[in-house]
């Protein structure tokens, strides 16, 4: 509140810093202030240079320090001695949510007139040379709001140089660019082509001699001015433009004049013909061929080397007009500064002074003395809090301009308000310091990019000190303000030595608290009262006794004023709610109060309060009853205790809050908490405190009203301090449910029971309990317990409170003639809420049970730790019991049959009929289970023990569905465990309800499966065969590897939910029935997937023939093209979709075309070769391992009879395969089971007659064989082309074994005249050829 010269930064360890920059050890002290400065807009980067050296510095936040040190983040050499410094932050090209700078840009200005341009890491970007003299001075002036042009300003002794920023800047961007190309390697070397940078210079022809000079900027004049001037210079019959031209203003501080004021025209002046000329020739010149002698392009040889960039020509310096001055021969202008409006500046000289010119008239407004070699800086402060206000609002915000002059010789601050001239503030500083003025903000910025806020700079105005402390400016901006500025500045000293004094000393200093009070007696202001309390309670530990001495003389000033403004009003309601919170706070820590008995007298007074009537203590405590819990609450706590310690009952709230043994701060937590400044009512809680502190305030006042001597003195404490009794209460309780159980004793709670009645005493709302009405007070304490962490704890409050409720009935009911009913609203109210704290109390402490499942169990889920509380069972709904139960369950990886079991065995040991075990129809189910439940006792006793406190919501069947949707979700979450997918299906299959089944398959189905279904299919479908594992992560998300899992599992939830719509639906749907704890809720699972529409049978049916085609393609790797095209003549994707019911269902025939049936067999037959190849030969007695073959000639039987195709073509297309890959034994049991036979005969004997070709190709003696072979047979041999898939080394035994088999069977099976005796003969020759080549042993 005060003006304030505050430490901000350091330059850390200030030798490093002299060590980069090789200043010579036995240099003093102060060598900092002969090193150049400069400091970012955004404080971020700091850059010092000295001679040819510079180092650049990166703030960095120190926590120990509480505060920022500027660390060296580069150092390197200049091409030259450094003379000027400035250093700039760029604004981004895009808008970001931090508004900070993209990059910074160091401008060094030499000794031998060039300007380096240089990255925040050393990185030279580019180097101009503007001059031949040394650069005094480089500065950016982005005014008083920061939306000026960004143009550069370049001082040297002779003249300045302007340089434009809209292409300095894009030039800049374009050097960074290629840079970073450079240091990725992507390009060598770069360069910067910089003819495009526009420079204007101006020469300072008519002062003798310029030692700084500051550019002001454009000056717009009116119409009269400019002819007042025209005629002034010209005469009365001089020229004159119509329009007044726009001139720049530089002021220029030095000697004749001492300060100038010198005009560029804007737009520059025409050129001289011979530069027109020349420029004129060298266009010609460079537009003829090379040959010519020109520079043009042309025949000669290519180039090596990109050409660099030409040079860009020199500007032209233009002479500066003085037309004004202020003369004083002998007088020199040492520097100058402009404010951020340019419309003041400040001038120091050689004799001590600091003038202040008025920039827009020329005036001397303001002269300093005793200021020499003084340093100036304006600092523009705003009415608003914040630094930089929004752009939208800026016109309506006040604004007050301070010149800050530091004497580096004397070290002195002196702070002036301009709008006066007056002193504002003088501070003692270090000596041969430096004051870094900036004046510009964020530059470089696009069109496209608009500044939100002011864009000016985070620090306008900073002190280095040689030891490298930097220091900011603080100024309020009351200080510029009139009238009662005196009284208000006045009591700003004695407010700031009084902050000083507390920092300084403490609290057991001789008189601490009576040169405090003599202080804050000092004070005339109200504002800066209230402020003094304030920081008394706030921001120091500041005992109560001060704080009520303060509140009283305060309270004696303010009642002498004659009339209140409104602020006034709410001032002195603000010291009375103090007083009031202090009493309370006193009272409950048994502290003496009579030192504030006039003070409360007067507030009461004022409050318009009767309080002050003492309570006769002794005569009420003769009439209090007992305290304690009621009988039937207490049997209840017992029994859940009792379960809590059984179970080894671990909560998971947050942690507890613990004492200190002296803690000081208590006063100032609790005054923090509570709407001190508020004027209706009571005093009440602030609405949205930090959790946190409400816990440590909960903590205190628990602890104080615990320890009150005489509790029963809570109730008039309360009156008297006007405090919300239900605020307390809320505290007591918060409290209560961070304690531990074990702290919670029957002696804890009987005294819970009596704070609760003394407090709620203090108000006639909880008082006043009416037979069948709800009392509102009551109500919001049972809406709080609702929504508390843990529901054992409320239960406790619940009953404590049910038993204050139960005092004030019968207190009611005393002298009336009837009386009251055992049970009232209140008392029922109260009962059901204990009731479904104990139902949910119990089920968070059986969730909190973990135990390994003893058997195959599940996949575990995870299960995290919820805060179960009675919000949370309000708000999930019905079913919210049920599904933490089931995600209880899945965490143990309890198998879905032993849930079913254990309600079975329940439901026949609480049945009395006299039914033997053979009879019923559970008993074979319950023996084969029985183990998972006996072998865990312990989850199981659980379970019951929630079975008896939610016996509708512990239904098997509810629990199996939620068991379901968890695993469902699960495998969702990471769909590379199928095996949780095929827990859906276990789960499903053991719910008993076929509707509730038949729903959960269908809406399973469309949330978690069809999705990644379809995109399977059609994976398939485009690749025609086994996708590659990329592909398949690319469209699906897993490999191709899960993917066959993926397959097989669907393949197998549609069979169930295929088997499942099939079931007769005689029985109706039965209710859903759950506990009266919710009145109205969202449906629950088991209710939307009972209600879910029944799906399409055939629709199903052809989902189930998709899923099995595409599996067995994906499975034997078999190539089909577009499967789902070729072998369907309905649109898949309409299939897909159907079964979710999301189109408009359609007639389909389940019967295919005709055209259908070629493919389809073909796929068959591909599928049935490839089943064959399955059978892998056995080690004992040359046997066959066919298992696998088997079932998959099931699988694909099945797909068959979908497909209206005969069953007897599958088994001969065995037949076929098991003979041509020499399983004969196997071939010849197949050839059995044939229904026609016939067919088959054709294939075995071009495989038979392959056998016999292998075999004469590998015979011992060729000629012998051909010699026992018939002629007829072996010219068939000869006109075969031999199949090299045959097995080499045929067994003609068993071959002989299959051609018998078939003749057999056609023998039997096949009626006279159908057979083709051909082929037969021919199967009777090739025996008994085989039988001889076998007697013969060829």
């Amino acid at each position: 509140m005060s003006c304030q010269v505050e430490l901000f930064a350091d330059c850390g360890d200030i030798s490093s810093l002299g060590r980069a920059l090789f200043i010579p050890e036995k240099e003093d002290t102060s060598w900092l202030s002969q090193c150049t400065v400069s400091l970012s807009p955004c404080g971020n980067l700091l850059g010092v240079g000295y001679r040819n050296r510079l180092c650049l510095l990166t703030s960095q936040w120190i926590r120990s320090m509480d505060r920022n040190t500027y660390l060296i983040s580069w150092s390197g050499t200049m091409p030259a001695n450094i003379t000027s410094m400035l250093a700039l932050s760029i604004c981004p090209s895009h808008h970001s949510s931090q508004n900070g700078p993209d990059w910074f840009c160091i401008i060094i200005g030499f000794n031998n007139g060039s300007i380096g341009f240089y990255t925040n890491t050393g990185h030279q970007l580019s180097l101009e040379k503007l001059d031949e003299t040394p650069v005094l001075k480089i500065s950016c002036h982005t005014g008083s709001y920061g939306t000026l042009p960004d143009d550069i300003h370049v001082l040297f002794s002779t003249c300045v140089c302007i340089l434009t920023g809209a292409s300095l800047f894009q030039l800049l961007r374009n050097a960074k660019a290629q840079l970073a190309k450079v240091q990725a390697g992507i390009q060598e070397t770069y360069s910067v082509d910089n003819r495009g940078l526009g420079v204007r210079k101006w020469s300072f022809s008519e002062q003798e001699q310029v030692n700084d000079a500051a550019v002001v900027g454009l000056e717009l004049k009116n119409s009269y001015d400019h002819l007042l001037a025209a005629s002034t210079y010209g005469g009365y019959d001089t020229w004159y433009r119509s329009i007044p031209p726009m001139n720049t203003l530089i002021l220029g501080a030095g000697t004749r004049p001492f300060v100038g004021f010198h005009y560029a025209l804007e737009g520059g002046t025409a050129p001289p013909l011979q530069d027109v000329a020349r420029a004129v020739a060298h266009k010609i010149k460079s537009a003829l061929p090379g040959w010519l002698g020109g520079g043009g392009g042309g025949g000669g040889g290519g180039g090596g080397a990109e050409a660099a960039p030409a040079e860009r020509a020199a500007a032209r310096a233009e002479p500066l007009s003085l037309r004004a001055g202020l003369k004083d021969p002998s007088r020199a202008g040492t520097a100058v500064v402009v404010s951020p409006d340019r419309r003041l500046a400040a001038v120091s000289d050689g004799l001590g002074r600091v003038s202040v010119l008025d920039v827009a008239r020329g005036h001397l407004v303001r002269l300093f003395k005793g200021h020499r070699d003084a340093q100036c800086a304006f600092l523009q402060v705003f009415e608003q809090d914040s630094k930089k206000p929004q752009l939208s609002v800026i016109k309506e915000v006040r604004r007050a301009t301070f010149l800050i002059i530091y004497n580096p010789k004397k070290g002195l601050i002196d702070i002036r308000l301009m709008q006066r001239g007056n002193r504002v503030a003088v501070f003692t500083a270090t000596k041969n310091g430096q004051l870094l003025y900036n004046t510009c903000g964020l530059v470089g910025a696009e069109k496209s990019y608009t500044h939100k806020k002011l864009n000016l700079p985070e620090f306008q105005c900073v002190l280095i000190d040689p030891d490298g402390k930097l220091k900011k400016f603080t100024i309020p901006f009351f200080y510029a303000l009139e009238g009662e500025h005196s009284d208000r500045s006045k009591d700003l000293h004695i407010l700031r030595d009084l902050r000083d004094f507390v920092k300084k000393n403490l609290t057991t200093v001789e008189n601490y608290e009576n040169d405090i009070v003599e202080k804050a007696e000092k004070l005339k202001t109200v504002e800066l009262q209230k402020h003094c309390l304030e920081m008394f309670v706030r921001n120091y530990e500041i005992p109560p006794t001060i704080v009520i001495s303060c509140l009283t003389l305060f309270w004696e000033n303010i009642e002498k004023l004659e009339k209140l403004t409104e602020q006034e009003e709410k001032i002195k309601r603000f010291f009375a709610n103090l007083a009031l919170l202090t009493l309370f706070y006193r009272n409950i820590n048994n502290k003496n109060t009579d030192d504030m008995t006039e003070l409360m007298i007067k507030i009461y007074s004022y409050l318009k309060i009767d309080c002050m009537e003492e309570l006769n203590v002794d005569e009420k405590q003769a009439n209090d009853p007992d305290f304690h819990l009621l009988e039937d609450d207490n049997c209840i706590l017992e029994r859940l205790l009792i379960l809590s310690q059984e179970n080894g009952y671990k909560e998971h709230h947050h942690p507890r809050v613990k004492f200190a043994e002296n803690r000081s701060h208590k006063y100032k937590e609790l005054v923090s908490c509570f709407l001190v400044e508020e004027s209706s009512g009571y005093l009440s809680l602030k609405p949205e405190l930090p959790q946190e502190k409400i816990n440590t305030l909960a903590a205190d006042i628990f602890k104080s009203i615990f320890e009150i001597k005489d509790i029963a003195k809570l109730s008039d404490f309360l009156k008297k301090s006007v405090i919300d009794p239900k605020d307390i209460v809320k505290l007591v309780i918060m409290h209560l449910m961070n304690m531990s159980l074990e702290e919670i004793s029957l002696d804890l709670i009987e005294k819970l029971i009596t704070v609760l009645y003394y407090a709620s005493k203090a108000t006639e709302e909880a008082t006043k309990i009416s037979y069948n009405e709800i009392s509102p007070w009551w109500q919001s304490i049972r809406d709080l317990l609702v929504d508390m962490s843990c529901p054992l704890r409320s239960m406790i409050v619940a009953m404590a409170c049910k038993s204050v409720g139960k005092i004030y009935e019968i207190k009611c009911s005393e002298g009336e003639e009837e009386a009251w009913e055992s049970l009232t609203t209140e008392n029922a109210k109260w009962g059901m809420l204990i009731g479904k704290l104990e139902d949910i109390s119990l089920l968070t402490i059986i969730l909190m049970f973990k135990d390994t499942f003893d058997g195959n169990c599940l996949p575990k889920l995870q299960f995290d730790d919820i805060s179960i509380n009675l919000k949370y069972i309000y708000s999930r709904g019905k079913g919210s019991v049920t599904e933490l139960i089931a995600k209880w369950l899945c965490s143990m990886g309890v198998v879905p049959e032993a849930v079913v079991a254990n309600e079975l065995m329940e439901n026949r040991a609480s049945s009395y009929e006299d039914e033997s075990d053979d009879d019923c129809a559970s008993y074979p189910f319950i023996e084969n289970n029985r183990v998972h439940v006996d072998n865990n006792p312990k989850i199981f006793k659980w379970l019951s023990l929630l079975r008896q406190q939610f016996p509708l919501s512990t239904s098997a069947n509810y629990i199996l569905s939620n068991m379901c949707w968890e695993y469902a979700m699960a495998w969702q979450k990471d769909m590379q465990h199928t095996e949780k997918l095929n827990v859906v299906i276990d789960c499903l299959r053991n719910i008993s309800d076929t509707h509730l089944r038949l729903g959960l398959f269908a809406i399973i189905w469309s949330t978690y499966i069809r999705h990644i279904f379809e995109a399977s299919c059609k994976l398939v479908n485009k690749v025609g065969k086994m996708p590659k594992e990329p592909l398949c992560l690319q469209d699906v998300g897993f490999g191709n590897t899960v993917m066959m899992k993926f397959l097989e599992t669907t393949t197998r939830y549609l069979d169930e939910f295929l088997k499942c719509s099939k079931l007769p639906m005689d029985q109706g749907k039965r209710e859903i029935q759950f506990e009266k704890i919710w009145d109205e809720s969202n449906p629950s699972l088991m209710e939307v997937a009972q209600d879910t529409k029944r799906v399409n049978g055939d629709i199903l049916s052809l989902n189930y023939q998709i899923s099995c085609t595409i599996y067995y393609q994906f499975h034997f790797n078999v190539k089909s093209s577009k499967p789902l095209d070729t072998l369907y003549d309905i649109d898949y994707q309409y299939i897909f979709e159907a079964l979710t019911g999301s189109v408009v269902s359609r007639d389909i025939s389940m019967r295919g075309s005709e055209k259908l049936q070629n493919p389809r067999m073909k796929f068959l037959t591909k599928l049935v070769r490839a089943a064959v190849e399955t059978v892998t030969a056995s080690d004992d007695r040359g046997g066959y391992n066919s298992a696998e073959c088997e079932e998959w000639m099931e699988r694909v039987t099945l797909l068959a009879e979908l497909w209206n195709i005969d069953c007897d073509f599958l088994k001969r297309q065995q037949v076929v395969g098991l003979y041509h890959l020499g399983y004969d034994t196997l071939a010849a049991e197949a050839i059995t089971r044939l229904r026609s036979p016939e067919p088959a005969l054709v294939p075995l004997l071009a495989i038979t007659i392959q056998r016999l070709k292998r075999s004469l190709e590998h015979s011992r003696d060729q000629p012998e064989w051909i010699v026992c072979v018939p002629p007829n047979l072996y010219k068939r041999l000869q006109n075969t082309v031999l199949d090299s898939s045959i097995p080499a080394h045929p067994c003609l035994a068993t071959t002989i074994i299959v051609l018998q088999t078939i003749l057999l069977q056609l023998e039997k099976k096949t009626k006279e005249g159908t057979t083709d005796l051909q082929n037969i003969k021919l199967a009777q020759l090739i025996i008994e050829s085989c039988q001889v080549l076998i007697r013969k042993k060829l």
